[in-house]
């Protein structure tokens, strides 16, 4: 052997022995000279979780080009309520709900619960939920559905209870009456079935969010709170600002954050095992934003609407003016264009990171995010969430290799 190819070899050598070293636990399970069979200690754990949420919309599901991997849930959204019933928006709505057995046949781990409402829903549920006899309806008809498409549960998406002043104290109780029929349905259908049925709920991330529930009666029911920590600024809003940071910005003592409505539902006596953080795979855009006093987040602009996190990546990569900030007090990036005065905030792979940090740190019950279809680059966000968690697991993590790629079994 040469000594080139001696030296070569040599480093080769110890690259492979250093990998699991630099992963911080075992290293790519995938890899060919390595032993995929590990330890007890370093099996998955079953909390914190991964969750992941799926507007389906008129798109045709094909498991095969669904990339699940590390994730613990997945929510196919979303259903309606029709005659107090659930009900397909879409042509397609059938054959995609049939994809989560292949989905769980690809995944045996996967729990698959079908999202009802979204935004825009809360006056059909406000009516439903009026009666107990139209309660029982509906909650008997989930159970039906989520047995014939071989699903997990259920997550109620009502955005949300009491945001009307005039339904305000009856959706209070009857949002708990809800969730109790279903949980006693779900309950029922676990005895006879032989299996766990799930049920959870995307909740506000504003304090007023639970002034409008019963937290304390609505906390034995449910299983998770989703709770969509995104959306803190947008076009609502006269000046621009973070979306979805974690910390609180620096001079806005009173501003919204991750860790602001985490604590406030801790306060309200909700467990941290059932408060499941959200990251969002899209931006909040603004235009007009100026300059000032050496900063541009917290200034006038126009909103205008949301941006996915594939079509920032392009803007970036694109150049034309575009350059990637982080705000180290909030945990937040944004991109900026000086010339065009456009601001956009969102997650990337270092903030989803960071959010998982947060969860496993506090001991909530994990992390998820909307939307899967909105990723870039093969599920780059996805993936940074799931590495992340695996680290902080102490289990599995695959190797990033330069220019983000991922050691896969053929690479040589």
């Amino acid at each position: 052997m040469c000594n080139s190819c001696l030296l070569r070899h040599l480093l080769w050598v110890a690259t492979v022995a250093i990998m699991p070293l630099v992963a911080g636990c075992l290293a790519n399970p995938e890899a060919n000279d390595l032993n995929t069979d590990p330890p007890e200690a370093y099996r998955k754990a079953k909390s914190p979780i991964v969750v992941a949420y799926l507007h389906i919309g008129n798109r045709i599901l094909d498991s095969r080009s669904i990339d699940l991997e590390g994730v613990d849930f997945v929510n196919f959204a979303f259903t309606v309520i029709k005659n107090n019933r659930m009900g397909l928006l879409h042509p397609t709505d059938a054959q995609n709900f049939h994809v989560a057995r292949s989905l769980k046949h690809k995944y045996p781990d996967l729990k698959v619960l079908v999202s009802v409402g979204g935004q825009g829903t809360e006056k059909v549920f406000s009516t439903m939920t009026k009666t107990d006899d139209a309660r029982k309806v509906f909650a008997e008809d989930a159970v039906r559905f989520v047995r014939a498409y071989g699903l997990d549960g259920i997550d109620v998406d009502w955005e949300f209870p009491g945001m009307k002043k005039a339904t305000r104290a009856a959706d209070r109780t009857n949002f708990t009456a809800l969730l109790a029929t279903l949980r006693a349905y779900f309950d029922e259908a676990s005895r006879k079935d032989g299996k766990k049925y799930y049920v959870t709920v995307a909740s506000g991330a504003f304090e007023q969010y639970l002034n409008y529930i019963e937290p304390l009666k609505v906390t034995p029911l449910v299983d998770y709170f989703f709770l969509m920590t995104y959306d803190f600024h947008g076009q609502w809003n006269e000046f621009n600002g973070h979306h979805t940071n974690i910390y609180m910005p620096a001079g806005k003592p009173y501003g919204h954050s991750v860790e602001r409505i985490v604590n406030t539902y801790i306060s309200k006596g909700i467990p941290k095992s059932k408060i499941v953080i959200g990251a969002a795979f899209y931006g909040r855009k603004w235009t007009g934003v100026e300059l000032k006093q050496g900063s541009v987040v917290y200034n006038p602009g126009k909103g205008v609407g949301s941006v996915s996190y594939r079509n920032i990546v392009s803007l970036l990569k694109n150049g034309n003016g575009y350059r990637r900030y982080w705000d180290r007090q909030a945990y937040a990036p944004f991109i900026y264009n000086q010339s065009q005065k456009i601001f956009i905030s969102y997650d990337d792979i270092e903030s989803v990171a960071r959010k998982v940090d947060f969860a496993c740190i506090n001991n909530l019950g994990g992390i998820m995010y909307w939307e899967h279809f909105s990723d870039a680059n093969g599920n780059e966000l996805a993936k940074a969430i799931v590495d992340e968690m695996s680290l902080r697991k102490g289990c599995h993590a695959r190797i990033r290799l330069p220019g983000g790629m991922f050691a896969k079994k053929s690479e040589k």
